[in-house]
């Protein structure tokens, strides 16, 4: 209904109206409410009054309209003119809040009314001579402000509510006569007397329905004949006849069957409907259920067991196997738990759940502690969860921390939960979890354990997660250092165990500047995977981090960092990734530890930072392996090769048999501990090297991986296998052996490459002497070593048969302009690296003076 004509001068019995209606709502203010101003209450009154000008009996009229008042406060106008009736306000209140609405005032003044024939407003009170008189309700509610959208929904759930209180209140009658007729048809004592109960004023009785075995439903009362056509789902309903089935012969003799409905009524509370289902029979078959919905009241929520029937026996059945008394201490101890635990739930459970739900709610009253507890409730469609605590500990962030705890441990969502507080020092948290759709039980006593940890304490929690992961003898002091360090964003997106994973990971960064952690995938996506790079002292830029992530494959869709309160104990960087294209999350977690380890040694600047570090993940390589391919293309680069890296290693990636074969020729030739037949192999490796390459399409791609496999037959020696390899590799070549070699060709050489120095020693012939140079020439010191090697051997040919001659480029060398110790230390570091991976490989590198091309001399004793 629209307001009335806005514009239009108001004639005197309108005037008389709007006093009258002032004066209504003025009276109806509640005991401490502040009192209204006369503009506001002249205000209120007239929009009261052109909302209620015509209203049909059986109607109602609701208006909803924005304003900004006197004081410029902008806020909704809600009227709601109907008939008058029962459970009016608490509905309508209910449905404006479940809007997010706030109400600022709520007024409800109960008028007689006089209409003419048009149904136009004459008179309120005793005023008018004509038309006779009813009584109307007058709901005025003032709330924040909405747009339009969200006043549109909220008219149609007011009209909404406004329908079904008219269509409960007009069937209660019926409802009654039902009830009393399912009852007096039921064998069993207990379920007869309890619907008889609940028609004593002991349930509000909203809706009533009969629905047959083939789906067809009749007799619907209340609210089953406007917003709850469908109380259940079809396929719980087959579940509820099945349930009748599998019981005793007849299945009066354990009615009512007492569940829970997945939505909130719109009458009186917004709380989840109870139904009661009564069973029809027809021949003595099963034929249809009789389903009564309602709520219960809160007098029937508070009465002791023994008044409520069904509970009353289950209280009796339980004291006299366990011997209590009724007068005694146990007896009055087990009728004050069920007293307390709310009677719509516990009316259904069986006899097992009663008790085990009962006997915890009489060992905790005494002694308040934490517990949870779970039941599944008839036909599986719901969870009951009870969480008890104590008092003190109860807060609004830890009870939503136990229904999330809840929700992903279930795989369903919490559809209702309520929060009772015992007269001593216990509180109860209560919660419904939908289940029909994938979910599941989950484990009550890990879920137990979980409640533990939350209301022990941050720390205390961090320390049992310290201890349970293995840190034994130090997790009381690695959490004293570590957990309060955490800031409260960390600790409501996280749980104690992800800090103890994360406080483990900090603790060894007292050994490295950076580490990993893969820890975990993205439920949502199977190709997204987060991994946490831990910082120590101050935090990891992205220009740092992301071209690492990248060279692995990954590509990078944010970073939530977390800086710890002492931040020299560093800062965790929580990144999202992409998986390369063609892995999912679960393999890669699933290599976990070698990636992690990888990434590592790339951000501490231990290993190279390059593209190689892709086959890791997508040829599923180790990183010794991924840097064996590094170095010798390294190496080739120095003979001659003009491909670059993004080129062969995609020509590596896009043929990975022949990439494993090439790799499992070098280790079956160079290993030490190789088991089995080297020959075989051998023989074995060429065949997968040799099919791979009938495969490749790419002419520079069959060259490069030729080549890799060429060099490969040609190393004679390598300390990849020894632990001298680990600092710098090393590869003895016979030259000859390597196609496209410019000349003169050595006779052997040695090839040392490492993050801290590369470097090549080259001799043309067994019996040769030379020195060691250090080069300025990064990517062609081969060319450089190689003349120089040429020249030696003409030097040479008085003394000995033949020449040598090495060369090593230092890779991390400061600016020396700013500088000048570290890059001399730094050079002799790199020129001591470069002679032992020599050493490791031979034992008749010459001792000579080191000279750098700028005139820098290293003797050889340093």
């Amino acid at each position: 209904m629209s307001q009335g004509k806005s514009g239009a001068k108001p004639d005197r019995n309108q005037r008389r109206l709007a006093v009258t209606v002032a004066e209504q709502l003025a009276a109806s203010l509640l005991p401490g409410d502040a009192p209204l101003d006369e503009v506001a209450l002249a205000e209120a009154a007239r929009f009261v009054c052109a909302s209620a000008e015509r209203r049909k009996p059986g109607s109602a009229n609701v208006v909803i309209e924005s304003v900004t008042d006197a004081s410029g406060k902008r806020m909704l106008r809600i009227a709601a003119i109907n008939d008058d009736m029962p459970f009016l306000v608490d509905s309508l209140a209910a449905a404006v809040s479940a809007q997010g609405l706030t109400i600022d005032l709520l007024l409800h003044p109960v008028v007689s009314v006089r209409r003419d024939e048009d149904h136009r407003l004459t008179a309120i009170g005793t005023g008018a001579k004509s038309g006779p008189a009813l009584r109307e309700s007058i709901i005025y509610l003032e709330t924040a402000r909405a747009d339009a959208r969200s006043r549109m929904r909220l008219r149609t759930e007011l009209e909404a509510v406004l329908g079904d209180v008219r269509a409960a209140v007009a069937d209660w009658p019926k409802m009654q006569v039902r009830m009393a007729r399912d009852a007096s048809g039921l064998d069993d004592g207990e379920g007869a007397a309890l619907l008889s109960w609940f028609a004593e004023g002991n349930l509000t009785q909203l809706g009533h329905v009969v629905r047959r075995r083939d789906g067809k439903q009749s007799g619907a009362l209340g609210i089953c004949r406007k917003s709850a056509k469908a109380l259940l789902a079809p396929d719980s309903f087959e579940r509820a006849f099945a349930w009748f089935d599998t019981r005793i012969s007849r299945a009066a003799e354990v009615a009512p069957l007492a569940i829970k409905a997945n939505f909130a009524g719109r009458v009186h509370r917004r709380v989840p409907l109870d139904l009661f289902m009564v069973p029809l029979f027809e021949a003595g078959k099963l034929a249809a259920l009789s389903v009564h919905a309602g709520i219960w009241t809160s007098a029937a929520m508070a009465a002791p067991p023994i008044e409520v029937p069904r509970l009353r026996a289950g209280l009796a059945a339980l004291a006299g196997r366990l011997g209590f008394a009724p007068g005694g201490h146990n007896g009055k101890a087990l009728a004050h738990a069920l007293t307390a635990l709310p009677h719509d739930l516990m009316i259904g459970f069986g006899r097992a759940d009663l008790e085990r739900v009962a006997l915890a709610m009489i060992g905790l009253v005494d002694r308040p502690r934490p517990r949870l507890m779970l039941v599944r409730a008839a036909l599986s469609r719901h969870l009951f969860a009870f969480a008890w605590l104590p008092r003190d500990t109860v807060s609004t962030a830890l009870r939503q921390q136990i229904q999330t705890m809840l929700e992903t441990a279930s795989g369903g969502p919490v559809i209702d939960w309520s929060l009772e507080v015992e007269g001593g020092n216990l509180a109860l948290i209560r919660f419904v979890i939908d289940i029909r759709e994938h979910g599941q039980r989950p484990d009550e006593a890990a879920l137990d354990r979980q409640l533990h940890l939350m209301v022990r304490g941050w720390r205390a929690a961090v320390e049992a997660e310290l201890a349970s992961s293995g840190e034994g003898g130090r997790s009381a002091a690695l959490a004293a250092r570590y957990a309060d360090m955490f800031p409260l964003a960390y600790r409501s997106s996280h749980g104690p165990a992800d800090a103890a994973s994360d406080i483990s990971r900090l603790h060894r960064l007292e050994g490295a500047r950076r580490c990993v952690r893969l820890h975990g995938a993205d439920a949502g996506s199977p190709d997204e995977i987060r991994v946490k790079v831990y910082q120590r002292e101050g935090s990891l830029a992205l220009s740092d981090a992301v071209p690492v992530l990248e060279n692995f494959g990954f590509r990078v869709l944010d970073d939530v960092p977390t800086a710890l309160a002492r931040r020299a104990l560093g800062t965790i960087h929580d990144f999202r990734l992409v998986c390369p294209l063609g892995e999912c999350a679960a393999d890669i977690a699933a290599r976990a530890g070698i990636i992690e380890d990888a990434l590592a040694d790339a951000l501490n600047g231990l290993g190279e930072n390059d593209a190689f570090n892709r086959l890791i993940v997508a040829n599923r390589l180790s990183p010794a392996e991924a840097n064996w391919l590094r170095g010798w293309y390294r190496y080739l680069r120095q003979a001659g090769m003009t491909f670059g890296i993004p080129t062969v290693v995609d020509a590596l990636q896009h043929a990975p048999a022949v990439t494993r074969g090439i790799l499992d020729l070098f280790i079956a030739r160079h290993d030490p501990d190789f088991a089995g037949n080297r020959s075989r192999a051998e023989t074995k490796a060429e065949a997968a090297i040799r099919d791979g390459l009938a495969q490749v399409a790419a002419i520079n791609d069959d060259r490069l991986l030729r080549q890799y496999r060429a060099l490969v037959a040609a190393i004679l020696r390598t300390n990849a296998f020894l632990p001298s390899g680990t600092a710098a590799l090393a590869f003895k070549i016979d030259s000859a052996l390597v196609p496209g070699l410019p000349r003169p060709v050595p006779w052997r050489e040695i090839f040392v490459f490492s993050p801290q120095v590369e470097g090549i020693h080259l001799r043309a012939g067994p019996v040769a002497r030379g020195g060691l140079r250090w080069s300025d020439r990064r990517d062609d010191f081969r060319t450089e070593v190689l003349g120089l090697m040429k020249a030696q051997r003409v030097k040479n040919a008085v003394i000995v048969p033949t020449g040598a001659k090495g060369g090593f480029y230092p890779k991390r060398l400061p600016d020396p302009a700013r500088d000048r110790d570290g890059w001399l230390a730094e050079g002799k570091a790199s020129y001591q690296t470069f002679v032992r991976a020599l050493l490791s490989l031979t034992d008749n590198i010459a001792g000579a003076d080191v000279v750098h091309p700028k005139g820098m001399v290293i003797r050889d004793a340093d």
